[in-house]
């Protein structure tokens, strides 16, 4: 797991508090596992232009002159929520805020990307779009997701896992346990069935046993759920059985009623109380060739 552990983790930022409450959470994470920040504000630095969040007003100047004001900016608000025990550099990039930050955690050889989410939803979703909610879909790397009402305590003692049997959420829940607190910390499983196949069977119980990890299997609970209302089902458990980290996978398709509701994982990152650990199928690719070489080197 010793590679899974984060080492260099690239924070986006809009200034906003939703994005700060998340660079505390990454200063905190990056604290425990010594890692380094790298936080980043992205912008295309094209009208209109939006510093409000960090309290210095609507600027206006020449392209130049605003870099220069969001690097002061940038500095002055890493200073304010990172650590002086965690080490961080900066960087302003003139681009499209997805793009950008994806650009950044390829680029950088990030391992992790930490980042806040303003939990819209509905037609404010629709119309505004999410830069978070773009990033899980194509990140690298894995992304936390990290609500305003989550803890910016980064201890993982207790891990929720929604399991659809992809590449992405194996990759996820193997990630997850790299950042628990220790190799005792025990996960709960939670796979949606359809509503007339609520009860498990053997073959079901089984599948679910066999998916998990090895190095993770002995930790695991098994949970079924009703695959209708599972956003819900896993908001609830996470909720009772106090979770620090739920992890789930992330899918490139989306429907319509994807569009103006949200996927599963967006309607559990946009309600979470705890961070939300995604992976996307493209993060799992670059990931899953890394596992099965120290699997076999372990069987040797």
């Amino acid at each position: 797991m010793d590679s899974l552990v984060p080492r260099l983790i690239v924070v986006p930022t809009d200034f906003s508090a939703p994005a700060s409450h998340a660079v505390r959470y990454a200063s905190a994470l990056g604290e425990r596992f010594g890692a380094h920040l790298l936080v980043v504000y992205a912008d295309t630095f094209a009208p209109p232009f939006d510093f409000t969040n960090s309290g210095v007003g609507v600027p206006t100047g020449e392209p130049e002159s605003l870099i220069a004001m969001a690097r002061e900016q940038l500095v002055l608000h890493a200073e304010r929520n990172i650590s002086a025990r965690v080490p961080y550099d900066v960087t302003v990039i003139v681009g499209h805020p997805m793009e950008s930050i994806t650009e950044a955690a390829r680029d950088s050889g990030a391992n992790l990307v930490v980042m806040g989410t303003h939990g819209r939803s509905g037609i404010r979703r629709l119309l505004t779009g999410s830069v978070t909610e773009a990033v899980m879909r194509t990140s690298p790397v894995p992304v936390i997701a990290v609500n305003s009402s989550a803890s910016e305590n980064a201890s993982v003692g207790r891990i929720l896992c929604a399991v659809n049997f992809t590449p992405a959420c194996s990759a996820a829940l193997r990630q997850a346990g790299a950042l628990a607190d220790d190799d005792k910390a025990p996960i709960l499983l939670v796979h949606g069935l359809e509503d007339q196949e609520l009860q498990p069977s053997i073959q079901e119980l089984i599948r679910l046993h066999e998916w998990a990890p090895p190095e993770l299997a002995g930790r695991c609970q098994l949970k079924t759920a009703p695959r209708r209302g599972l956003a819900e089902e896993i908001l609830d458990l996470a909720l009772a059985t106090a979770a620090d980290l739920i992890v789930i996978d992330v899918s490139a398709e989306r429907s319509p009623a994807d569009s103006l509701r949200g996927s599963i994982a967006e309607r559990v990152v946009q309600q979470s109380r705890c961070p939300v650990l995604t992976v996307n199928a493209h993060a799992a690719q670059a990931y899953l060739p890394a596992v099965h070489a120290r699997e076999q080197l372990a069987a040797i």
